[in-house]
């Protein structure tokens, strides 16, 4: 990393550091990560970020695991998943401290989900497919019951379902309004229990934490930031996630900002107890894990730091977002 000296703030292209970060898949759970980036404020902290999609969580953990990434921008499913197999990683921030999806169908059915449907999710262990075992679940279902295909991320999804290739899928912002519109049916809403959870995360390898707490604390100030930035200037945000997500429908694109200012924590805190929810949810489906605290999961202390810095009670002075 380079050594740079002085207060954080602008700096020339050649005194940026380099700093990789990855999402899953373009949601709104990730909106932060690109109004960081189209807000100036990676650059505002001396960074080169460079933003690469993984379509996939568990992927992009073995990506993030290589060392090719600094971070991934994921749910902790499969950081505990990862950590069961011995790896070291750990959630810094989050995005949505709850449950934010809801199943769709392509057509009515009945029942709702009959035995056989063909259902769509990301991979395997990611968060979406943890959320459908829980539908599932409450809908009287088992996995077994169903024929489970790994799609991608939610556009990915919402696109197979549209082409007939599978019959179901847990979906989230954009792609639950654009369901909506095109007279899918909505078998389940996850999000309506406001289940604790931590569905959408920063998360960095122990080893990076601990030798690049810097850099670590540049990238959180700009995710902060422009996660802010985001809060407090829709109009901005909004023409964000038509370019990024790809979409010019007026109602999607207010539905995913309405539905990221409801997620995003003021504090970007991880939610301990969802933190423990997801834990105790991945140790009942039989995986064996090496430890069931949180804190083998989740480190608090950059965003301890930021907040002791004065850093997030400025955020909220200088933007006033509620």
């Amino acid at each position: 990393m380079l050594a740079l000296s002085g207060p954080t703030g602008a700096a020339r292209a050649d005194e940026l550091i380099p700093f990789k970060v990855a999402i899953s898949t373009p949601v709104v759970s990730i909106l932060p990560v690109f109004l960081a980036a189209d807000g100036g404020f990676y650059k505002k902290q001396s960074l080169d970020v460079d933003i690469i999609s993984t379509e996939g969580g568990t992927k992009g953990m073995q990506v993030l695991l290589s060392g090719e990434i600094q971070a991934m921008h994921v749910g902790l499913s499969p950081v505990v998943a990862a950590n069961a197999q011995g790896a070291e990683v750990r959630a810094i921030a989050s995005t949505t401290n709850t449950l934010p999806i809801s199943l769709f169908s392509a057509k009515k059915l009945t029942p709702p989900l009959p035995k056989g449907t063909t259902i769509g999710i990301s991979t395997l262990g990611s968060e979406t497919d943890i959320a459908l075992t829980i539908a599932l679940k409450a809908l009287g279902l088992a996995r077994s019951d169903m024929q489970i295909n790994q799609i991608g991320g939610t556009s990915q999804r919402f696109a197979a379902m549209s082409a007939g290739r599978i019959e179901a899928a847990p979906l989230l912002e954009p792609g639950t309004t654009a369901a909506r519109q095109k007279g899918f049916t909505e078998v389940y809403d996850l999000s309506a229990a406001k289940t604790p959870w931590i569905f959408d995360a920063v998360v960095v390898t122990t080893d990076y934490a601990k030798d690049h707490a810097d850099a670590i604390q540049r990238f959180l100030k700009a995710y902060v930031e422009g996660a802010y930035w985001g809060m407090a200037n829709p109009d901005k945000a909004k023409e964000v996630i038509s370019r990024r997500f790809k979409t010019k429908d007026p109602a999607v694109i207010d539905s995913t900002y309405n539905e990221f200012k409801r997620l995003m924590p003021r504090d970007a805190r991880p939610s301990v107890e969802g933190s423990a929810n997801v834990i105790k949810q991945l140790a009942s489906t039989g995986l064996k894990l090496r430890s069931e605290k949180v804190e083998d999961y989740v480190d608090l202390g950059p965003i301890d730091a930021l907040e002791k810095s004065g850093f997030i009670a400025e955020m909220q002075r200088q933007y006033a977002v509620q």
